[in-house]
């Protein structure tokens, strides 16, 4: 668990400089909503908590889209 804490602080200690750097706020927000998803996700699994696969969810998401009723 600590090494994915750390890979993680070592992307975002590379990525989030930059984005200010660039004034990209709107990418900077994005990233870290995804750094946060990606974090949160790869905890639970190093912590063996069931949770669905990511494909899972998606598909379930646009299936339940398409679908009326």
């Amino acid at each position: 668990m600590v090494g994915l804490w750390l890979v993680m602080i070592l992307i975002a200690l590379y990525q989030v400089p930059r984005l200010l750097r660039e004034q990209q706020r709107r990418t900077l927000l994005v990233f870290a909503i995804l750094w946060l998803l990606a974090t949160v996700y790869g905890s639970l699994v190093l912590n063996n908590v069931p949770v669905p696969r990511p494909t899972d969810v998606i598909y379930t998401f646009f299936v339940k889209l398409t679908t009326k009723g």
